[in-house]
């Protein structure tokens, strides 16, 4: 199984959770921006629709009040309706000036009017610019049966050059007598422009948007087609569509390809103009917000991932903080513990870890106490095995043979050596008082002092504490460490050895003015012993008076100003008595 398995697994969970709403926003705004990308080129086509067919508007206007104005002229209603028989060729010429002056002031005062021709009831006739077809019987009946309103229609088929046939776009009605409005004087004929309709599309909108004139029956009677619109349709769009969709815009499809339609309903006539485009526009506009979406999600893909690698970490940094710690109580560091923040679950398992562990460290003293206990019964079997007695006697007829050879020093050194071994051997439970621990360290001593280079000794001690009970063999181990390892490569080496109360306690300071000590080693060897056994008397010392009193006791080292080394240690102050050793662990 993989390393931190549970963190991936949370990290993908969290990934899928975050991504969720990722997908539906970047959904949502993808549909979104579709349809406001085509809502806004609708609108588009709108805005220039309308621009387009207000100007068309007006121009069917003009041409409306044009045609109306020539109803209303004197001149040309005189032209149309009197003889001239009787008129000098002078005088004819001089009123069809005034009524060819009359067409023209109409045809120039608007671009869009191409020609102008009017033919009245006595045959006479008159026309400016250039018109496709004179004005025919035809004109007269259909004029007629409008009786005076306006007709709009289209030449088609009209050849202007070889091989190509064109469509022109008429107004014409009824001239009527306007002293007398029911006798019919005559009928006006006017062509539009549509070149300068090609002008007006193609100053409008881009290459792929192409314009048509509809009359009301749904008949394509003017076409704009642009270098990339789209052609006529083979199925013209419906007159109600178009009408029913006026002021706005709307899609169709054509040869499995959509276009967009913006019809303008022209009030003069019904007449409707419309665009018709494909949506370049929108797949521009849409690949442009797609690749502005994708750069989103990714950058909002990428903060998922940073998030969801975080959350992971910090949801699984707790249970690697408990596995290292189960590394190190597995190299028996059994001291180890977890910090335990809040009350969740893994805060549980971490308070559950820290109970194992103090558990396991419990069992370890104890196991390692019962070893203590074994040793020491099997040292009190060995001690049994030697007879104290036969030792003293022994030493004591060695040091009558030294005084009867005449050997003060080799007497004295004797005499000190078997009372040495008289305060060592005593005892049976690891406890003495203060006295015999100073008595025992002063044998040692006098014993240490016979060397070649002795030392000065200095003792100071409380002599209320002389019958209290204290852990036997702490003194002497730790003032032969002070000599060995401090003064022995000194000439002026001192010892200085302080007993006193601090409170409750008993304090134990043995100094020396040697080269001082490595107190971070030192304290090292409290905690293990090395292979060579180095530091085992200190440990043994130290793990003695903790196992008997608790790890508030024991020793303690320092450096002394001015050099030298300070060893402290501490037990509690017990009087003694038949039942200390009871007392001292009850």
């Amino acid at each position: 199984m993989p390393k931190y398995s549970l963190q991936k697994r949370i990290f993908a969970l969290s990934l899928f959770f975050m991504l969720i709403p990722l997908v539906l926003f970047t959904t949502f705004n993808i549909f979104t921006s579709i349809k406001k990308v085509e809502d806004n080129y609708k609108s588009s086509l709108v805005f220039g629709m309308k621009k387009i067919g207000s100007v068309m508007e007006t121009v069917f206007k003009d041409v409306d009040q044009a045609s109306l104005f020539a109803l209303v002229d004197p001149k040309i209603n005189h032209f149309l309706q009197e003889q001239f028989q009787e008129e000098t060729a002078y005088e004819s010429s001089l009123e069809m000036g005034a009524v060819y002056n009359s067409l023209n002031y109409l045809k120039n005062t608007n671009q869009y009017i191409q020609s102008i021709q009017i033919e009245g009831v006595n045959g006479q006739g008159l026309s400016n610019g250039f018109f496709p077809k004179s004005i025919t019987k035809e004109d007269w009946e259909r004029a007629a049966q409008l009786r005076g309103q306006s007709l709009w229609d289209v030449d088609e088929e009209v050849i202007t050059l070889p091989k190509k046939k064109e469509k022109y776009i008429y107004q014409s009605r009824l001239l009527r007598d306007f002293g007398n409005t029911s006798k019919t004087v005559g009928v006006i004929k006017i062509y539009l422009n549509t070149d300068a309709f090609q002008e007006l599309f193609t100053n409008e909108e881009a290459d792929n948007t192409s314009y048509f004139i509809v009359d009301t029956s749904g008949e394509v009677q003017y076409t704009s087609i642009q270098k990339n619109g789209p052609g006529r349709l083979e199925e013209p769009i419906p007159y109600e569509q178009l009408k029913s969709h006026q002021g706005g815009a709307f899609a169709i499809e054509r040869n499995n390809s959509e276009l967009y339609a913006a019809p303008y309903y022209i009030n003069q006539n019904g007449w409707i103009v419309y665009s018709l485009s494909i949506p370049a526009a929108i797949q521009k506009q849409l690949r442009d917000s797609l690749i502005q979406l994708f750069v989103l999600a990714v950058l909002c893909f990428i903060f998922c991932f940073v998030i969801a690698g975080s959350i992971s970490r910090r949801m699984c940094r707790p249970l690697e903080n408990i596995i290292r710690h189960m590394k190190l109580l597995e190299k028996e560091q059994f001291s180890t513990r977890v910090e335990v923040h809040g009350n969740d679950e893994i805060s549980m398992l971490a308070r559950q870890f820290n109970k194992m562990a103090q558990k396991i460290q419990s069992l370890i003293e104890e196991v390692y106490l019962v070893n203590i206990r074994k040793k020491e019964l099997e040292l009190r079997a060995l001690q049994a095995q030697v007879n104290p007695h036969f030792l003293y006697n022994t030493l004591d007829m060695i040091y009558w043979t030294a005084k009867v050879e005449n050997a003060p020093e080799t007497s004295d050194m004797i005499n000190s050596l078997s009372n040495f071994f008289r305060q060592a051997l005593s005892g049976e439970d690891g406890f003495t008082t203060i006295e015999n621990e100073i008595e025992h360290l002063r044998y040692y001593v006098v014993l240490r002092q016979q060397s070649k280079k002795p030392f000065d000794f200095d003792l100071n001690v409380d002599h209320t504490l002389l019958s209290c009970r204290v852990i036997k063999s702490v003194l002497q181990p730790l003032v032969e460490n002070a000599i060995i390892h401090g003064i022995r490569d000194i000439d002026d080496g001192k010892i200085q050895v302080d007993i006193f109360a601090s409170g409750d306690n008993i304090v134990y300071i043995i100094a020396d003015n040697g080269q001082g000590i490595d107190v971070l080693d030192m304290n090292t060897l409290l905690d293990r012993t090395e292979e060579n056994n180095r530091g085992f008397g200190i440990k043994n010392i130290n793990d003695r008076i903790q196992l008997m009193y608790g790890k508030e006791y024991g020793i303690h080292f320092e450096n002394v100003t001015g050099g030298g080394a300070k060893v402290t240690v501490i037990q509690p102050r017990k009087e003694w008595s038949l039942h200390g050793e009871a007392d001292d662990r009850g």
